[in-house]
């Protein structure tokens, strides 16, 4: 009698973890710690609450769980301001927490533009920034303002962290002051942007030195290296742009009048059938 009821009760155990193992699941959350703690709702259940356990990054976390706010301190658990994170919430089915404060933890851009220069050397420009205080590696988008529009010159990756560092990016620069902006575009499509000038050290400006159509070449030539937009006059359709001294105008279907911007100046010319 005494074995045939141990038995019983063993299977009875292990009816009972089978049943508990086949109705628990696992949620997934990932973010960067901004120096915020997560709220969890956890559902109440007949056998106690939902969540059973949790990791972060595959580290079990010191949390109470028999509560129906379960708080994660990830500074009490290792992470540091910047960190990202995964964390593994193991709950029982079918009651689903509910992490309360999800978009804390979503990619927000901080930075502070500490310098900006343009700086000419062997025939390049380039744009040097000294950025600080970026909250976690996103990237960095700089626009430039030309013929009263804002143009968007290039992207650069960056590193995250709070110490300075020193970014490039070549350019085609005006004379003088250009002004520039640069900005991170964060989750909810929402901007973060700083406007500013930067002295160039090209003195004189590039001018269009001519449009030479004949039957060996089809060019516009600069006088120097410069950024192009070329656009038909009937419709305003980009048609070509680019940057460079020279540009091959065979490409342009004959007979039509374009413009071609460049600097802040524009050209008016008509593609001869030649």
């Amino acid at each position: 009698m005494y074995i045939k009821g141990f038995r019983r009760l063993m299977v009875f155990i292990i009816v009972c973890v089978s049943a508990s193992n086949l109705f628990s699941a696992e949620l997934e959350f990932s973010g960067i710690f901004y120096e915020q703690n997560a709220y969890i709702k956890n559902p109440a259940m007949q056998s106690g609450f939902s969540i059973k356990g949790i990791t972060l990054n595959g580290k079990a976390v010191d949390a109470n769980l028999n509560t129906g706010l379960v708080v994660i301190d990830f500074s009490k658990n290792g992470l540091k301001s910047g960190d990202t994170f995964t964390a593994i919430i193991r709950y029982d089915e079918p009651e689903l927490p509910i992490i309360i404060n999800r978009k804390a933890f979503a990619s927000a851009s901080t930075f502070e533009l500490v310098s900006a220069k343009i700086e000419m050397e062997n025939g390049s420009t380039n744009l040097y920034l000294t950025i600080k205080d970026e909250t976690s590696p996103m990237p960095f988008y700089i626009d430039h303002l030309r013929a009263n529009k804002w143009v968007r010159i290039g992207a650069i990756i960056g590193k995250g962290g709070k110490d300075e560092k020193q970014y490039v990016l070549p350019m085609t620069s005006l004379p003088g002051e250009n002004k520039l902006k640069i900005y991170q575009i964060n989750n909810d499509e929402t901007q973060r942007c700083r406007e500013f000038t930067a002295e160039s050290p090209q003195k004189n400006a590039v001018e269009l030195k001519k449009i030479v159509q004949n039957k060996k070449m089809k060019e516009i030539i600069f006088t120097g290296t410069t950024e192009y937009i070329i656009v038909d006059k009937e419709y305003g359709n980009t048609k070509m742009r680019g940057t460079g001294s020279n540009v091959d105008i065979s490409p342009l279907p004959k007979k039509k009048k374009y413009f071609v911007t460049y600097e802040e100046k524009f050209k008016k010319f008509k593609r001869k059938r030649k």
